[in-house]
């Protein structure tokens, strides 16, 4: 069994990512690590000190990085920000790590699979197209459940990544696609 240690914004994003890559990395156990970092916490020393922590602690294949761009991919400075964190990150931890850098929000994935959540919200919303290139995904899910018997909330993602299907996800999201190619690379039995 291969250990991976995983880092993101919040404990529902790192819940929910670990749910849908636990479809295709059966042979993998995923921690999250980083403690109560949060938010903007994780470009503090926060962060690294309960990462250090961690680390001593456990042994670790590889560490899966999480983060929201907030914007979209052609927005080179926030790209460059992220980027740079990861870097510094993962240079002080093993430089074993891959960056999930979602583009706007994680709830970007959900849209790639939009079948999945029309199912289990009983909606019919229509998305075609690259997730990547839709603003603030998380507000469309809100709106598109309200009034609903059951409205979307972020609490909902850990829930909702479970039913996604990764094989949709994958095809329909590039930047996923590209990830889950880095991933296997850093978690390949060398």
């Amino acid at each position: 069994m291969i250990k991976v240690g995983v880092v993101g914004e919040d404990p529902n994003d790192t819940s929910s990512v670990i749910s849908l890559l636990s479809k295709r990395f059966t042979h993998v156990r995923f921690k999250k690590l980083g403690g109560q970092a949060r938010g903007c916490q994780l470009d503090s020393n926060k962060l690294i000190k309960a990462l250090r922590s961690d680390l001593e602690a456990e042994t670790f294949k590889s560490i899966l990085y999480i983060r929201d761009l907030d914007g979209f991919g052609s927005e080179e400075v926030k790209v460059k920000k992220a980027k740079s964190w990861f870097s510094e990150l993962n240079d002080q931890f093993g430089n074993n790590g891959t960056l999930l850098l979602n583009i706007w929000e994680l709830e970007a994935l959900i849209l790639a699979d939009i079948s999945t959540f029309n199912s289990d919200y009983k909606t019919n919303y229509n998305f075609k197209g690259d997730p990547a290139m839709q603003s603030n995904p998380k507000e469309i899910l809100v709106r598109i459940t309200k009034g609903m018997r059951k409205q979307f909330t972020v609490s909902h993602c850990p829930r909702v990544f479970n039913l996604l299907n990764i094989d949709v996800v994958e095809k329909n999201c590039g930047y996923f696609r590209q990830f889950l190619k880095d991933f296997g690379r850093s978690i390949s039995e060398n």
